[in-house]
């Protein structure tokens, strides 16, 4: 494995959780290998998954205690996984060890494993999953040709200071949730929700942020809490020094080589944790401290479910970490834990040291807040205390249905923590008899828990906790499994076919635009690719058509405009390849970090570059000869904003997608307290869609159909953060911030606005466009209903208003074009009177409408 930014002393072999098309690499790899099982036809392929080499139980863990690999029996932790009418069937067989070493796979139907002692284990045959796409090969969108770009460094260089530059290398993130903490100075906070934290170079500190609103904006007040350090001072330095699908890893250290702190942060984790090695711990407050109250666990209070394992319970409760309340006079309340103890005693009015002389404290800290009910909170919390996670990965897998059909993915999020074998083996415990203090304990946002089954969710619960997305809902276990639908209608035609009057409006209209129409003159990536896409839009058309004289003039347009940017590289604003960050940005963009939208600090790459790949692919789908010259830098272009591969040399792995939140970030190489942000939910989707497109196009399945779970995790939070029904809105966010759409969305705020205004069309429209059939993934009608007329009869707020005050202008024609899911009539009347923006065409509106809206009857 090409390990770069991962750091080699936390790597070890991770789990392949359930069935993988793709995982997101952990500090470890990920093995998934076909085996010659038996094949039930009905129930599509069978793939075998390697579990990982065989490891001893920790020690003080009963030998009693039963454990499970495979997803869908019993997940861990009493996670029950869902389960749609098209999951896969499980077939057990009876007596067989723990683990399954990589190396000894399953021969012709036959089971070999290798024992780990002391423990059973079910083996399953897992059918009806596609094969894998293993992220820690190369991508076959990587030739090995060499650049298609000139190289030249970023004279914007990385602050070599806030990361450990020995183990964290070219290509490096720009995207990342947490990426505050290595630009700049490294000051501002990064956002593992529901906290906000800020590390600095001798101390971190943790916020609980207090959420409030305004009808244009959502957003929280990030105040520092608490502070984190050492009362002698020994801490100087701090450094990223590893990261993985989920979270990041930052060291602190000082003179005293023998003094440190290190902190894993994850999103949604109720406890932020340090790992201390010699440290003389304090920890400060900005409010004063009213009351530090040592908490004890007792049998009952720590989940005894039977009179039987009352005393091996106890025994457990005997090394537990310690417990402190505190309470502070701005009203909240938090728990400490630390292990081995600290008897903590209040300094002051605002800081907690050690009651005992502690200079040389090695052990762990854990703080979280206890939400809106503390009672009742800290009795949920206090039985997790201790456990926290060491690594964090992601798996993608496509589940066929019996005719062998694709409609759902499982996503899969697996962490190991300190309680797996000391946190360096890949031992996950899954049975109720497992006590939860070696269970983790996390957080689900909303559109997760729109597709988690009821029994997945922790009762009782915690409650209080929220992000920018909405309630934080707890869930316990280190694999946590949802089940994301898959629209299954993707292609590059519609989702209906066209009727023969459409096709005659649409056919003459087409003359028209590729008459007036098809010129690109923009010198910049962004606006050059809405230009081409624009005309690959009509090349598209023209070929549903039947019109080769028309898809043939397009073709030429289309190569006449793309070579000289991709191949000759003759046009104004060449694209480079940037040897300091590892990607593709514009000469310009370099030189200027405020020319072409930012584009050479990586914002919005995967919004500028997603124009470029649909043209590309239309190109390959229709005339793959011609469009041989431009495959390489297609190619590397794509692999800029969605590579899949972690061991690509030249370009970091899906540069702006988040697994956890389910959607992209932009914002690139910028520092933003609120954290990073996505405007244009409508070009994400794009990005994913063309690339999806671009693969099938290829013939690449295996990466088609990873880039076709991305391009529906993206349209999930798309609909579910920027496209919220009322009932969402009002859920998710806070009174009086309850629209039907969000302009920008941060990690602690949200907007009713745009970066370049907030005229209700701009919001609106910026989350549809380029208008394909993938635009149809965001419109559901229900939505459409309500966001056109809310409240039925002024429509104040609405897209009717928006659409009406905008003038005919092309924000309008999108307005109206998006209306044709549920009203095609209206629809038709007002989008030929639109003046169509800079991207469209009324050629590709009425064909939209005509093939992803409102389907005629009879």
């Amino acid at each position: 494995m090409h390990n770069r930014l991962l750091v080699a002393r936390l790597a070890a072999t991770m789990t392949v959780v359930g069935v993988l098309l793709h995982a997101g690499s952990a500090y470890g790899s990920p093995a998934a290998i076909m085996a010659d099982t038996p094949n039930d036809s009905s129930l599509g392929k069978a793939l075998w998954v390697a579990t990982p080499e065989v490891t001893l139980p920790p020690a003080g863990v009963p030998t009693d205690y039963n454990r499970h690999l495979g997803r869908h029996p019993q997940p861990p932790s009493g996670v029950h996984v869902p389960a749609p009418k098209d999951r896969p069937v499980i077939v057990e067989e009876e007596g067989h060890a723990d683990f399954t070493h990589q190396d000894n796979m399953p021969k012709k139907g036959s089971i070999r494993s290798a024992v780990a002692p002391g423990y059973q284990y079910t083996a399953p045959v897992l059918k009806g999953v596609v094969s894998a796409l293993d992220p820690n090969k190369q991508s076959p969108l990587n030739s090995n040709a060499g650049l298609a770009f000139s190289s030249t460094a970023s004279p914007y260089k990385p602050n070599g200071k806030l990361f450990d530059t020995s183990a964290i290398k070219t290509p490096l993130p720009t995207n990342k949730w947490w990426l505050n903490l290595v630009i700049e100075q490294g000051i501002d906070p990064i956002h593992p929700y529901p906290y906000v934290v800020k590390c600095l170079a001798n101390a971190s500190t943790v916020g609980f942020p207090k959420f409030q609103a305004t009808a244009t904006a959502m957003t929280s007040n990030m105040v520092s809490d608490w502070q984190i350090g050492d009362s002698t001072g020994a801490l100087t330095q701090r450094l990223v020094t590893a990261y993985d699908a989920l979270g990041v890893q930052v060291e602190w250290s000082g003179s005293n080589s023998n003094t440190k702190m290190a902190a894993r942060f994850y999103k949604g984790l109720p406890f932020i944790t340090y790992e201390m090695t010699n440290m003389a711990p304090v920890l400060s407050t900005i409010h004063a401290i009213l009351k530090v109250e040592q908490l004890g666990l007792t049998v009952s209070s720590y989940g005894a479910n039977s009179a039987g394992n009352a005393t091996r319970l106890a025994k457990e409760i005997a090394e537990h970490p310690s417990l402190t309340q505190v309470t502070l006079n701005d009203g909240s309340q938090w728990l400490l834990v630390t292990k081995p103890t600290i008897q903590w005693k209040q300094t002051g009015n605002s800081q907690l040291t050690p009651a005992t002389s502690t200079a040389s404290f090695t052990g762990i800290l854990q703080m979280a807040h206890l939400g809106d009910n503390p009672s009742s909170n800290v009795n949920v919390l206090q039985a997790y205390a201790g456990t926290y996670p060491t690594e964090g990965s992601v798996t993608y897998a496509k589940i066929l249905n019996k005719q062998g059909v694709g409609r759902s993915a499982d996503i899969v999020y697996f962490y190991k923590t300190n309680t797996d074998g000391g946190g360096d083996t890949s031992m996950i415990y899954s049975t109720r008899s497992v006590p939860t203090s070696m269970q983790l304990l996390t957080f689900m946002l909303p559109h997760h828990v729109d597709l988690l089954t009821n029994s997945s969710i922790l009762s009782p619960g915690l409650s209080g906790y929220r992000s920018a997305k909405g309630p934080l809902t707890a869930v316990a276990g280190n694999i946590i499994t949802y089940s994301q639908p898959l629209d299954g209608t993707q292609s590059f035609e519609g989702q209906h076919a066209m009727s023969a009057s459409e096709k005659e409006s649409i056919q003459r209209q087409l003359y028209v635009d590729i008459a007036t129409n098809t010129n690109v003159t923009a010198p910049d990536p962004y606006f050059f690719g809405k230009g081409i896409a624009k005309i690959a839009r009509l090349y598209q058309i023209a070929q549903e058509l039947g019109d080769t004289t028309s898809a043939a003039t397009l073709r030429d347009k289309l190569l006449g405009y793309m070579k000289p940017w991709l191949v000759t590289r003759t046009n104004s604003d060449p694209l480079v390849y940037d040897t300091t960050w590892g990607g593709v940005v514009s000469t310009a963009g370099l030189a200027d970090p405020s020319a072409d939208f930012g584009q050479g600090r990586y914002n919005d790459h995967h919004f500028h570059y997603g124009y470029h790949l649909y043209a590309g692919a239309v190109l390959a789908k229709y005339d793959i000869n011609a469009f041989a010259p431009l495959r390489e830098p297609l190619s590397q272009l794509l692999r800029d904003y969605a590579n899949p591969s972690y061991a690509d040399s030249q370009f970091p792995f899906m540069r702006h997608f988040d697994p956890y939140d389910g959607h992209s970030w932009a914002a690139g190489l910028f520092t933003f307290a609120d954290g990073r942000n996505q405007e244009s939910t409508g070009e994400a989707i794009n990005a994913y869609y063309s690339a999806y497109l671009y693969a099938l196009a290829l013939g690449l399945q295996d990466t088609a159909d990873f880039y076709e779970i991305v391009l529906n995790m993206e349209a999930t939070s798309g609909r579910r953060y920027w496209h919220p029904t009322q009932a969402q809105a009002k859920a998710q966010f806070i009174a009086p911030f309850t629209h039907n759409a969000v302009g920008i969305l941060w990690a602690s705020k949200a907007d009713y606005a745009t970066f370049f205004g907030a005229n209700p069309e701009f919001i609106y429209g910026i989350q549809m466009i380029p208008f394909t059939p993938a635009t149809r993934l965001l419109l559901a009608a229900d939505w459409v209903k309500e966001a056109w007329c809310p409240d039925g009869t002024s429509c104040s707020g609405g897209m009717k208003p928006a659409a009406e005050s905008a003038n005919k202008n092309g924000w309008a024609q999108f307005l109206y074009t998006a209306l044709s899911v549920v009203d095609r009539n209206t629809a038709l009347a007002n989008v030929g009177t639109c003046t169509p923006d800079d991207g469209n065409t009324l050629t590709n509106a009425l064909h939209w409408i005509a093939t992803s809206g409102q389907q005629l009857v009879g």
